[in-house]
């Protein structure tokens, strides 16, 4: 009776472990699978999100993300989504439809930036009346073509142009600088021997007499530059002059 009685409890005992076993291992699964599904959420809400930051459907991001994985990827590396699904557009209309999107982008990432631009200039104009702005360390490695050399400088005030001069005893230079300034030029002054030291542009600004309110209204700006020598710009070779 006894030894019926124990092998009743064991054997309840092992039903319920087992029980326990299966209703933990049950548990488990359903946790994973809400886990994936959390995580499968976030990932979509992600990935629209990004779709609609540019204006586009999830199913063409997708596409995107195949197209930089393959030889677009390593031709145009870090190549925005509009631009690379334009580039590589299957039909005239869905062409057209990029590059009108890109353009609405870009005009309203311009404006934001142009906003930026006068706000600074208006910081700056208010905060340190008397010091010309100048520019970090901009090189305009899209210069363009080189219209001048120690030679005729151009009177014209219709096109901006890209000066690259040395602070340092340039005779030229300064002559290239007085000349344009006489002519009313809009300009981008590049000064190859700056050391990233403000004080010797701005010093060298002020023996050039250009105007502060030229600079603070960004009609010219002072930038520290640097030799370019694919442009034929080394501090041993400027003035040099292009048109952008």
């Amino acid at each position: 009776m006894i030894e019926t009685e124990f092998k009743r409890v064991s054997l309840t005992v092992g039903l319920a472990l087992a029980s326990m076993v299966t209703t933990g291992s049950v548990l488990a699964q359903t946790s994973s699978i809400q886990d994936l599904t959390v995580h499968e959420s976030g990932v979509n809400d992600s990935l629209r999100a990004e779709a609609q930051e540019w204006g586009l459907e999830e199913q063409e991001l997708d596409r995107y993300e195949q197209l930089m994985q393959g030889s677009r990827g390593i031709w145009s590396p870090g190549l925005d989504p509009v631009t690379a699904l334009g580039i590589e557009a299957e039909t005239e209309q869905d062409r057209r439809r990029y590059a009108e999107l890109l353009v609405q982008i870009e005009k309203e990432r311009v404006e934001r930036e142009l906003a930026f631009q006068r706000a600074y200039d208006e910081a700056w104009a208010r905060l340190y009346p008397n010091d010309l702005p100048i520019t970090p360390f901009l090189v305009n490695e899209g210069a363009g073509e080189s219209i001048a050399f120690f030679g005729s400088i151009p009177t014209s005030s219709s096109s901006r142009l890209s000066v690259h001069v040395a602070a340092g005893g340039c005779t030229r230079c300064d002559e290239t600088i007085d000349q344009l300034l006489a002519s009313g030029t809009p300009m981008d002054v590049f000064v190859v021997d700056s050391d990233g030291d403000d004080n010797v542009i701005r010093t060298w600004a002020r023996d050039r007499s250009i105007p502060v309110s030229r600079v603070q209204s960004r009609e010219i700006t002072l930038n520290h530059g640097q030799a370019q020598p694919s442009l034929g710009v080394t501090a041993d070779n400027v003035p040099q002059v292009f048109a952008q």
